[in-house]
C-alpha cells in the first residue's frame, strides 16, 4: 500500500509539473490527471478513487482559481470547473466499479470454496463447518449457522445458538427469508438474516448470518444467491457421490461377471475334454464287445454276460447324452419336457439299485421306505435319471460301504434322501454344487464324470415343483434330500419297510450330520 501511495503521489506531482509548464489551467495536459485517479481507484476501490480525485482537484485548483481571480469567470474558468467534475466523477465511478467487481470476485471465490467444501468432504457436518467459515469471512459476520436436511435428520454446522433461533427454524420450515433487527442478549443490536438453501423449488436447509453492522440490500440479495448456490452444490455433490458409488458398484459387478465368465469358459473347456472321454469310454466298450460277438463264437452264458455289459454301457451312454441334451435346454432357458403319471417311487429305486448291483458296485444299498407311501406325480424317466445320478455320485465319492436311500411322505409331497459315508463336500463348495460344470476342489483327482449331473437333477426336480438340498460335513458323508409332488391317483404301499442289497445294515447307524451349510431353493416339507 505504501508503494502504491508513493507511486500515485509521484504521478500527481509529475502531471502537475507538466500542466504548469504547458499553460496552466487551460493546458490539454490537465486530462493526464485521470491516469493516477483511475490507477488509485483500480487499486484501492471507491475510497482510493475518491481520495485520489479530491487530491487531484486540489492540485488542479492551484491553476484554476488564480485564473478566475485574474480574468474573471470566463470560458477557461468554465472548462476548469467542468474538469473538476470530470476528475471527481472519474475517481468515484471507477472506484465504485472496482469495489463492486471486488465484491463480486469475493462472492465468486466464496461459491468456488463452498463447492469444493461440499464436493471434497464426505462428512456433511465437517463440510458445513467449512462453508460457515467461508461465509463468516465473506460477510464479516459475527456468527454463521448452516442447517441442512439429510434424509430424516437435520445436520447443523456453525453456531448452535443461531441454528436454534426461531427465525432460523421458521425459514427452514417454509423457505421464506427473514430479517431480525436484534437477536437480543447484548447491549447493542445484532442483526440476523436467514435465507433458505434451495434445491429446485424445495428448501432443504437454511443459512443464518448475524453481525452488528446492518445488511445492505445488495448483501441480502447476495445471501439469497449463495443459499441457492449452496443448495445446487449440495445436489451436485450428492449426484457425484451417487455416480461414483454407482460406477464403483458397476465396475465391481463387471469384474465379478468377467471372472465368472472366465471360470465358466475354463469349466466348459474342461467339460468338453471330460465329456469326450466319458462318451468315448462306453462307446469303446460297446464297440469292442459287439465286435467280439460278431466275429467269435461264445457259450450262451458268455454271450449273455457280454450282452449285459453292452446293455450297461449303452445305458450309461444314453444317460450322458440325455444329460447333455438337458443341459443344452437349461442354457437356452427351456424347462425339461415331462410326461407325468403316477409312479411307485420304491419300484424305481429298486430298479436303479439292481442296475448298479449288477454292474458290480462295491457298496451296500439300504432302502428304507415308510409304509403307505403314495405314488408320486412324476415323469418316470426323469425320476429314474434323478435317482441314478444321485446314487452314481454317492458311489463315486464314497469308499465301499453302505449307501442309504430313504423314502417318506409329507404334506402332499414325497421326500427321498440318499446318504453316503464319503469324505463330504467342502463348506465353500456347497453353494455351487448345482452349478453346471462345477466340481468340488480335489474331486477331479479321484473321480471321473461330466460334472453336469447335479445341475440336471436340480432342473428336473424344479420342473416337478419340488426342491432339493445338499447337506455335508468333512469326513462324515453327504446327504441329498429332494421332494416330489404326490399323485392323487392310486396309493401303492410297499409291504416291506426295509430292503437290503448284498448285506444287512442296521437302520439306526445312519451317519449323524453336524451343522453344515446347504443350498435350499424352497423350504423342504418335514
Amino acid at each position: 500500500m505504501v508503494t502504491w501511495t508513493i507511486m500515485l503521489s509521484a504521478a500527481l506531482a509529475s502531471v502537475t509539473s507538466i500542466v504548469a509548464l504547458t499553460g496552466g489551467a487551460g493546458a490539454i495536459a490537465r486530462y493526464a490527471f485521470l491516469v493516477p485517479i483511475v490507477a488509485g481507484a483500480a487499486r484501492f476501490g471507491f475510497g482510493g478513487g475518491l481520495v485520489t480525485a479530491v487530491a487531484t482537484v486540489l492540485l488542479y485548483a492551484l491553476f484554476v482559481l488564480p485564473s478566475i481571480e485574474r480574468q474573471g469567470f470566463d470560458r477557461a474558468a468554465a472548462e476548469g470547473l467542468v474538469t473538476f467534475v470530470i476528475l471527481l466523477l472519474g475517481g468515484t465511478l471507477t472506484g465504485a466499479l472496482t469495489t463492486r467487481a471486488s465484491r463480486e470476485r469475493q462472492r465468486y471465490d466464496a461459491v468456488l470454496a463452498i463447492q469444493r467444501a461440499l464436493a471434497d468432504e464426505d462428512d456433511l457436518e465437517a463440510a458445513l463447518l467449512r462453508v460457515s467459515d467461508v461465509m463468516r469471512a465473506l460477510f464479516a459476520a459475527h456468527e454463521v449457522a448452516l442447517t441442512i436436511r439429510d434424509g430424516d435428520r437435520c445436520v447443523a454446522g456453525g453456531s448452535a445458538s443461531i441454528a436454534r433461533h426461531p427465525a432460523t427454524g421458521s425459514t427452514l420450515q417454509d423457505g421464506t427469508p427473514r430479517f431480525v433487527s436484534d437477536v437480543g442478549g447484548e447491549s447493542r443490536p445484532r442483526r440476523l438474516v436467514a435465507v433458505p438453501v434451495a434445491a429446485g423449488r424445495e428448501a432443504i436447509g437454511v443459512v443464518a448470518v448475524t453481525r452488528y453492522a446492518d445488511f445492505a440490500p445488495g448483501e441480502r440479495t447476495a445471501l439469497l444467491t449463495l443459499g441457492a448456490c449452496i443448495g445446487l452444490a449440495l445436489e451436485n455433490a450428492r449426484l457425484v457421490r451417487r455416480q461414483r458409488r454407482f460406477a464403483e458398484e458397476l465396475a465391481d459387478k463387471i469384474a465379478r461377471a468377467t471372472e465368472r465368465l472366465a471360470e465358466t469358459d475354463r469349466a466348459k473347456s474342461m467339460f468338453v475334454a471330460t465329456a469326450s472321454h466319458e462318451l468315448r469310454t462306453p462307446l469303446t466298450a460297446v464297440r469292442g464287445f459287439s465286435e467280439l460277438l460278431a466275429h467269435r463264437r461264445f457259450p450262451p452264458a458268455e454271450v449273455r454276460r457280454l450282452a449285459s455289459l453292452i446293455q450297461h454301457e449303452s445305458e450309461r451312454l444314453v444317460r450322458l447324452v440325455d444329460d447333455l441334451l438337458d443341459l443344452s435346454r437349461l442354457e437356452r432357458g427351456l424347462a425339461p419336457p415331462l410326461r407325468r403319471e403316477p409312479v411307485d417311487v420304491r419300484t424305481v429305486v429298486e430298479s436303479v439299485l439292481d442296475t448298479f448291483s449288477a454292474a458290480g458296485a462295491p457298496h451296500r444299498f439300504v432302502v428304507d421306505c415308510a409304509p403307505g407311501v403314495p405314488a408320486a406325480d412324476v415323469d418316470p424317466d426323469a425320476l429314474d435319471r434323478i435317482v441314478k445320478n444321485l446314487v452314481s455320485n454317492a458311489i463315486k465319492y464314497s469308499p465301499p460301504g453302505a449307501i442309504r436311500i430313504a423314502v417318506s411322505a409329507g404334506d402332499d409331497v414325497l421326500m427321498i434322501e440318499i446318504t453316503d459315508r464319503g469324505r463330504g463336500i467342502p463348506m465353500e463348495a456347497l453353494p455351487h454344487v448345482f452349478d453346471p460344470y462345477f466340481r468340488a476342489p480335489g474331486a477331479a483327482a479321484t473321480t471321473r464324470g461330466a460334472v453336469i449331473g447335479l445341475a440336471v437333477v436340480k432342473a428336473l426336480v424344479d420342473a416337478h415343483g419340488g426342491a432339493i438340498v445338499v447337506e455335508s460335513a468333512p469326513e462324515s458323508g453327504t446327504r441329498v434330500r429332494f421332494t416330489l409332488p404326490v399323485s392323487r391317483v392310486g396309493d401303492p404301499a410297499p409291504s416291506d419297510a426295509i430292503q437290503v442289497w448284498h448285506h444287512s445294515w442296521d437302520a439306526g447307524s445312519d451317519p449323524k450330520f453336524p451343522s453344515a451349510a446347504s443350498r435350499v431353493d424352497r423350504p423342504l416339507s418335514p
